[in-house]
């Protein structure tokens, strides 16, 4: 983080000794004042940036936990699904061969027998 000497009301309270040959202290206060603005920006930045930063943490570290959440999670469902075989695959013949018998079952139960009940 970005650590200031000064700060506004630093810079605005500055009062610098008189010398017989010196600045004008009409110019130097107007000088100032622009650089007070400027100062004054970057340290509103500077807190907003820090607040950024402090919100980013926390949405960090919900993500972290979510993401936990999700591993047990998968693990879960890797252990339920790691009993299915690769031969287990659904096949387009096995689709054909599905519809096949569904419209022979179809067809015994148009001629009064129910399929259900056939061994």
């Amino acid at each position: 983080m970005i650590r200031l000497n000064l700060s506004s009301p630093i810079l605005l309270n500055k009062k610098f000794k008189a010398v017989r040959n010196g600045y004008d202290p009409l110019e130097v206060d107007i000088f100032f004042d622009k650089v007070i603005l400027d100062y004054k920006t970057i340290e509103s930045n500077a807190l907003i940036s820090k607040n950024e930063i402090d919100e980013l943490k926390n949405q960090l570290e919900e993500y972290k936990a979510k993401n936990k959440q999700l591993e047990i999670e998968n693990a879960s469902f890797k252990s339920r699904l790691s009993n299915i075989k690769e031969s287990d695959n659904v096949t387009k013949d096995n689709v054909a061969l599905l519809k096949r018998i569904n419209s022979l079952e179809k067809f015994i139960f148009e001629k009064g027998f129910d399929p259900s009940k056939i061994k």
